[in-house]
């Protein structure tokens, strides 16, 4: 069914998901073109629906995370930063982004934006590199460092042989342990 006044067409879920997903990309790498920018999962929403002409009537929680997940299985497909973490939940809620998020939408920027100020730029490259020389630091060390096994080969402790039971030699029942047989005396 198309709505006359928009030209909109009304979808299932499944009907309009590639369709969603092939938008979402073009979207989260218009919004990564801007340092620091995010958007929204209902702003997501509004905006694939609104450019591919294709609306579904059900609740965003049911269709928008399928829609994302196959933004991500083609951001890994074709070498793309991880753009879905440019999504939130809602603008200026409290609480911290957790370093993976941040360093994820740091990538993002980095491939997209032109707009990432000298200074931040300059110390993510200062951090990168700090990190890379500390890692090769490592990497020496563990080389220089003595093997902590020894040259000569471990003996293996033999096992001892368990002795044979004692019985007596009248009944040749096995003798307990105070050595007296309890049926012979």
């Amino acid at each position: 069914m198309t709505d006359q006044r928009t030209g909109e067409r009304r979808v299932g879920v499944n009907e309009g998901s590639r369709a969603w997903a092939e938008e979402a990309v073009a979207v989260l790498t218009e919004v990564a073109s801007h340092y620091q920018g995010v958007i929204t999962y209902a702003e997501l929403a509004e905006e694939v629906q609104t450019r591919t002409r294709l609306r579904t009537g059900s609740p965003l929680r049911n269709w928008i995370g399928g829609v994302l997940a196959t933004v991500v299985a083609r951001c890994h497909a074709e070498g793309l930063p991880p753009l879905t973490s440019l999504v939130v939940h809602g603008r200026g809620k409290e609480g911290g982004t957790e370093d993976s998020t941040a360093a994820a939408r740091f990538t993002c920027y980095r491939r997209f934006a032109d707009d990432i100020p000298a200074e931040v730029l300059a110390a993510v490259v200062a951090a990168e590199q700090a990190e890379a020389e500390a890692a090769a630091d490592a990497a020496r060390e563990r080389r220089s460092r003595p093997a902590t096994r020894s040259a000569q080969p471990r003996e293996r402790r033999r096992p001892v042989p368990e002795e044979a039971p004692k019985v007596c030699p009248s009944c040749f029942m096995q003798l307990p342990a105070s050595g007296i047989c309890d049926d012979c005396g």
